[in-house]
Order: C-alpha cells, then sequence, then structure tokens
C-alpha cells in the first residue's frame, strides 16, 4: 500500500511538473506578445524574441533566416549563442539547402535528432564559427499565408532530442516571430514613405522657387500677365518664366521635361538655371534655344529631352517674334475669336547638337491675348479616357476676356470639370499675357 502511495505521489509530482512546465511556457508566449509591442526596431525585436525562444526551447543557440525575394535567398537575420560572435560574414541559403533551406522549400516544420546521420546538414556555419551543432529544430515563418524565412533552436542544453511538444511550441513562437518582423518592416516602410514625402515636400518648394514668384506687371496697365503650375505629383517636369528683358522687352517661357517626378524636377531645376544665364546675351528666340540645346545635348541624360517655348515681346509696339522646340502652338485671342499661331516646326531640345530655329513674328494690336500652355492641358483625360483636346480649348478660349488671369483660371476650370474624379496624370502649366495699350514713342 506504501509503495502505491509512493507512485501515486510521484505520479502526481510529474504531472504538477508538466503543467508548471506548460504554464511557464504559456507565460513566456505572452512575455514575447509584450516584447513585440515594446519595440519596432526589426533586429532589435528578433534578438529580444529569440532570446526568450531560445530560453523556453532550453537550446545552445538561435538563428532566424528571412528570404530575400530579389535575390530569392535565406539571409541569416539574426544568429544567438556561443557561435554567433564568431560569424565573420553573413550566411546565405539557396532554396533547398540546408535544413532551413529545406523547411523554406517544404513549407513544413522539421526536426533533426542528429545532424550528422541528415545529408540535408549544411556545415558551412560549424567550419566558420568553430560551434559544433547536433540536432535542430526549425520552423517556417509564415505570415497571412506567406513564407517570409525560417527560424532554427540548435542543440537542447539538456542533451535531450527535441519532441511534438516542442515542435508545436516552436511553431507558436514562429508565428510571433512572423509578427514581429511584419510589425518591424510595415513600421520601417510608413518612416520611409514619411520619409519620402517630406523629401519630395522639400524638392517642390525647391522646384518652385525656381519659378517666378512675383510676375512683372506693366506701368499704366500697358500689358497684365497671369500663370499657374500645377505638378501632377509633388515635384514635375513643367518649366515656365515671366521676366523683364529690359525697360521694353517682357520675355515668355514654357518648357516641358520629359519624364515625371525627381529626375524630370532636376533636369528642369538645371535648364532654369541655363536660361537665365544665356537670355543675358541672346534676346532672339531662335539663338536662345540654339545656346540651350547644345548645352543640354553635351551634359546629357540618355533618354531625356525637353520641349521649350521662348516668347519676346516689344510692350511698347506688341511686335512678338517667338521659337518653340517641339513644344504645342501657341494660342491666340483677338476679337472673341481662338485660333493657333503658326507652328516654327523645330525639333525638342536635348536630342541633337548643332540645330538652328526657326523663329516666327506677329504684331499684336491692344486686347490681344497670347496663352502659352503644355500638353497637361490637351491631353488631361476624364473617367472615359477621352482628352480635353485642342478642339475644346480652342472653343472655349473664343470669346471676349478681361484679363489674363480670367483665362488660366478658367481654363483650369474647364479641364478638372472635364477630368470628373479621374486623376490628374500629367503636369498642367498656363502663361497667359495681354497686350493692352501702346507706348507713346515720342
Amino acid at each position: 500500500m506504501d509503495v502505491y502511495r509512493d507512485n501515486r505521489t510521484d505520479l502526481c509530482r510529474e504531472e504538477m511538473d508538466r503543467l508548471k512546465s506548460h504554464f511557464d511556457d504559456l507565460k513566456s508566449l505572452i512575455e514575447v506578445t509584450n516584447i513585440i509591442s515594446s519595440t519596432l526596431d526589426l533586429e532589435q525585436v528578433l534578438a529580444l524574441v529569440m532570446e526568450k525562444a531560445q530560453e523556453v526551447m532550453r537550446a545552445e543557440a538561435s538563428s532566424v533566416f528571412l528570404i530575400n525575394q530579389e535575390t530569392q535567398a535565406l539571409e541569416c537575420e539574426i544568429a544567438l549563442g556561443t557561435h554567433a560572435g564568431q560569424l565573420s560574414k553573413k550566411i546565405t541559403l539557396a532554396k533547398g539547402q540546408g535544413i532551413a533551406g529545406w523547411v523554406w522549400q517544404n513549407a513544413q516544420p522539421l526536426i533533426v535528432p542528429d545532424v550528422q546521420r541528415d545529408q540535408r546538414f549544411y556545415g558551412q556555419v560549424d567550419t566558420q564559427s568553430g560551434f559544433v551543432t547536433r540536432s535542430i529544430l526549425a520552423v517556417p515563418l509564415i505570415w497571412k499565408d506567406r513564407l517570409i524565412g525560417v527560424a532554427e533552436v540548435i542543440n537542447r542544453t539538456d542533451g535531450k532530442e527535441y519532441t511534438e511538444y516542442d515542435l508545436n511550441l516552436f511553431t507558436t513562437f514562429g508565428r510571433q516571430v512572423a509578427l514581429a518582423i511584419e510589425n518591424a518592416r510595415f513600421h520601417q516602410l510608413s518612416l520611409e514613405q514619411e520619409r519620402l514625402r517630406q523629401q519630395l515636400e522639400s524638392a517642390k518648394e525647391i522646384q518652385q522657387s525656381f519659378m517666378p514668384q512675383k510676375l512683372p506687371q506693366g506701368e499704366n496697365g500697358i500689358f497684365d500677365i497671369a500663370a499657374r503650375n500645377l505638378p501632377a505629383i509633388s515635384v514635375g517636369g513643367d518649366l515656365f518664366d515671366v521676366l523683364m528683358l529690359d525697360d521694353r522687352h517682357v520675355g515668355l517661357l514654357i518648357g516641358d521635361v520629359s519624364g515625371k517626378g525627381v529626375p524630370a524636377a532636376l533636369y528642369m531645376a538645371r535648364l532654369m538655371s541655363d536660361f537665365r544665364f544665356y537670355v543675358q546675351q541672346c534676346r532672339q528666340p531662335s539663338e536662345l534655344l540654339e545656346k540651350l540645346n547644345n548645352t543640354l545635348v553635351d551634359r546629357g541624360r540618355h533618354g531625356m529631352f525637353v520641349t521649350l517655348q521662348f516668347v519676346n515681346i516689344d510692350i511698347w509696339t506688341g511686335r512678338l517674334c517667338y521659337s518653340e522646340a517641339g513644344h504645342l502652338p501657341m494660342m491666340y485671342m483677338k476679337d472673341g475669336n481662338a485660333s493657333l499661331f503658326p507652328a516654327a516646326g523645330n525639333p525638342p531640345l536635348g536630342i541633337l547638337p548643332e540645330l538652328t530655329f526657326a523663329q516666327k513674328e506677329m504684331q499684336l494690336t491692344p486686347g490681344d491675348i497670347i496663352l502659352l500652355y503644355t500638353d497637361g492641358i490637351v491631353e488631361a483625360k476624364n473617367n472615359k479616357h477621352l482628352e480635353f483636346g485642342m478642339k475644346r480649348l480652342t472653343t472655349m478660349l473664343s470669346r471676349p476676356w478681361s484679363s489674363a488671369m480670367q483665362i488660366v483660371e478658367d481654363c483650369l476650370k474647364q479641364v478638372y470639370l472635364h477630368m470628373q474624379s479621374a486623376p490628374q496624370h500629367d503636369d498642367i502649366t498656363l502663361v497667359s499675357f495681354q497686350w493692352q495699350k501702346a507706348q507713346s514713342m515720342s
């Protein structure tokens, strides 16, 4: 009877120990949840979680491999234990290579009681670090049905083999590790997106500073000017400038750099600097475009070019001369009718060297208006992919106008009414000039 009682006591004690061990494991999983919420730094959270996993799994060492989607290789992101400090370079594994590679390939957990008896074992880490691997427990890291890596614990400290219970427990840890990784990655992506947004906002401010902040206005109402630039994204490739060349000549510039985003914005900024330098030397539009073209070709960037239009207007007489480089023809409003200026037929800038550019002249009468614009106006599309078009622009402009600003504002209003809820796919830029009266030559 005493023997029976003693055996029963021993069984109760073993059951209590087993329950206590499982309780401790559950407690550790709860602690891991707290660890995950304590930091969003990937390296730090992996170290904390795997330290806890190594403790619970009674392992000498542990590691986490993550899949590099670009190289399609497993890369060791963290290795903890007696061998970790002796690794001289990051370990990478191909799919199917080593125990971790096998787990990646098969998307299944694996217990290897004796690595020396398993041909899947890859011993390079042991060779490099001097560590001796005896057994491995490896589980796939899965997040929302997507395998993102593999976690391993190596060598039980008590010398025992890993069991199915250990496998289930470490698989649960694996889910926690996957959650920690994705949380950290999402946080990092959010930070990078915010940093990029701030950089683009700064780039937009810098780019806008190249545009004229205040437009010249003619004394005694001799002329009127208005302009708007609306990038499709934070920064873009459209550009314009308006400046007094001397006391009787005003220059109007508009252009459209190929492409969008930061490369187009950088190209545009350099071009604006070149323009303001050369326009002091070359007042004739054709000569100015030749200078700009040769400069752009000399430092040309493959695949980038710009369409450009420059107008030089004598505000005393209303005589204007202009040249364009592959740009849309100007619009001319007279007596309530709109028509297109004759195109000069020149190619864009920055493609071919040593080009000559045709130049044309025209006489304005008081009240006449010209409009320079980029293709973001005529190519604006609605939800049915129908463009605003040149015909609609000409029809819209064929009525009397009271000011240059009225034209710019109404153009934008009509374009956005046409687009409805469709997104703006291209930069929009407008420059409107109205010559209102001649100045006495006496």
